[in-house]
């Protein structure tokens, strides 16, 4: 198993894994832990483990949700609660890990390293257009979180070249100045939007690191819907407090 290390925070783990395949063409080659795109239950389960035995923690300290393009924020207080509907968690627990699956979507990941609260979010060009950035941050304040002291990075996803759009998504990102209308058809920056969402919500832009590499540009070690399609593998980000 191999990881992009996403924050530098102590007692804080975070990353996104690496498909490491030979057959980028396939959309289920490489590690995938997600459980409703597609995959042979075989095959996640065992990726499953994989990451537990990484982490050090059991399969059940993992918490997974079922992502659907929404602006819903969840409170993770028990490990095994489902969490339908979801698109980013936060928890003040240790020892749990928060997981999030994108292909070509951005993964976010937030911590206050002082309060000890973590957060882990799913940002479509839906949740971006919705502020899920800016909700999460408020959501980690709720339990205790000040947006000044968060750290926030964001995982592997499509970059601003690759992320052609229609004038009815676009129009959703102006506000954002992420927008660029040199080519054919626009083109959006969706972590300029997330960023710009964070900083809205009060976590400083010096504590924001933005996306490592382009997951399109990228299909070897990233899935992506645009190359493959939405039934493929899912990219997971992931971030714990020990």
């Amino acid at each position: 198993m191999k990881v992009i290390d996403l924050l530098s925070s102590k007692n804080i783990l975070a990353f996104s894994t690496l498909r490491n395949t030979a057959s980028p063409e396939l959309p289920y080659s490489g590690f995938s832990t997600c459980s409703y795109t597609g995959d042979s239950t075989e095959h996640y389960l065992r990726c499953r483990t994989e990451l537990a035995k990484f982490l050090s923690v059991d399969e059940d300290k993992i918490v997974f949700p079922h992502q659907t393009h929404s602006l819903n924020v969840a409170v993770v207080t028990e490990p095994a609660t489902p969490l339908p509907d979801t698109d980013a968690i936060v928890t003040s627990l240790p020892s749990i890990a928060l997981g999030i699956h994108t292909a070509d979507c951005v993964p976010i990941v937030l911590a206050d390293p002082e309060s000890g609260i973590i957060g882990a979010a799913h940002s479509g060009w839906r949740g971006a257009a919705g502020d899920i950035a800016a909700l999460t941050v408020a959501k980690m304040a709720e339990i205790g979180a000040k947006p000044g002291n968060i750290i926030a990075a964001m995982g592997p996803c499509i970059c601003g070249d690759c992320f052609e759009v229609g004038e009815e998504v676009a129009e959703h990102f102006e506000r954002f100045g992420a927008v660029d209308r040199s080519r054919s058809k626009p083109h959006v920056n969706l972590p300029l939007a997330v960023a710009a969402s964070l900083e809205s919500a009060g976590v400083s832009r010096d504590r924001i690191a933005m996306p490592p590499v382009c997951s399109r540009c990228n299909p070897s070690d990233f899935f992506s819907a645009r190359r493959l399609g939405t039934a493929s593998g899912r990219t997971l980000t992931i971030i714990i407090r020990h």
